[in-house]
């Protein structure tokens, strides 16, 4: 949340940062590499000077680190290319091989939150270096977040929604192709029935704490979080595709109407603004006349 106050120091904290990333203590090396994020991620152009010694060390780890380190440096490099954008250009051809290998991992939920990670980054990235440069890998990293789609991971399925909105936005009407593919993945995921959580929820011990692992309130946050992230994903599909995405207009926004009643304050925020955004792309398209004062509506 303060990100941008913190960056200000960068020059006094960037050392000591450098300093912690070679350290061989790994619980000081995430809280390392949180604070790199934390910091990366309000700096802005000042991350040009860093780029050389930041992307050497993310790419060691990426390469030889635990489990539990490489999502934190795939991170890091998303703040990097963030930040950075254009300049982070020279580091792309080897940081999109190892996000692809990433990407295309299968295992436990450790290994899918880092497939997961690799699939925002991909995303981040993307818009980091731009239309051009990326479009060589674009058929293979969305082969791959089609297919983490098919995995039962809530995490993963977030991910590749976020992916799809943000390389929507990347590549706009060029996109459209795939939304015959990301379509039914949407409208999969706002149909999921949620009621089954609060019927288990009511054979339940009352005082059950809600922040048990095994509570049923803690499966319905996974569902919400999905919807949300889908729901954002549609409006940006739509706000970028636009005349691509009006077979799916119709099927979509029932559904998010649907969810303007959902129990989460950030489902239905989502769903209100999704909403707005396909009436305001709606209206780019018809592309009326421009109303003037004294006219009759």
């Amino acid at each position: 949340e303060l990100s941008d106050e913190v960056a200000e120091y960068h020059e006094k904290l960037m050392p000591l940062i450098f300093a912690l990333l070679n350290d061989s203590n790994v619980t000081i090396l995430k809280h390392a590499m949180r604070a790199l994020d934390v910091i990366l991620e309000g700096l802005g152009e000042p991350v040009v000077r860093y780029l050389p010694d930041l992307m050497q060390r993310m790419v060691v780890l990426l390469d030889s680190g635990s489990l539990d380190i490489k999502p934190l440096a795939f991170s890091v490099i998303g703040s990097v290319a963030h930040s950075s954008g254009e300049a982070f250009t020279p580091y792309f051809g080897e940081i999109i091989a190892r996000i692809k290998q990433a990407m295309s991992l299968v295992g436990d939920e450790d290994v899918m939150a880092l497939r997961s990670v690799a699939t925002d980054t991909a995303a981040t990235v993307a818009e980091a270096v731009g239309k051009v440069a990326f479009a060589p890998h674009l058929e293979d990293t969305m082969k791959l977040a089609l297919q983490g789609m098919e995995l039962d991971t809530s995490t993963l399925r977030e991910g590749s929604y976020c992916y799809f909105g943000v390389l929507s936005r990347v590549f706009g009407s060029d996109f459209t192709p795939f939304l015959g593919y990301i379509a039914p993945q949407l409208l999969k995921t706002l149909r999921i029935d949620e009621s089954s959580v609060f019927d288990l929820a009511a054979n339940q011990d009352s005082d059950m704490d809600d922040d048990d692992e095994q509570s049923p309130f803690g499966m319905s946050t996974a569902i919400a979080d999905e919807k949300e992230v889908a729901i954002d994903a549609a409006g940006e599909l739509f706000a970028s595709t636009t005349t691509g995405f009006i077979p799916y207009v119709e099927d979509i926004a029932k559904e998010l109407v649907n969810l303007l009643d959902h129990f989460s304050d950030e489902v239905r925020k989502s769903a209100v603004s999704s909403l707005f955004t396909f009436i305001r792309t709606c209206n780019k398209i018809a592309n009326p006349e421009t109303w003037k004062a004294g006219v009759p509506l």
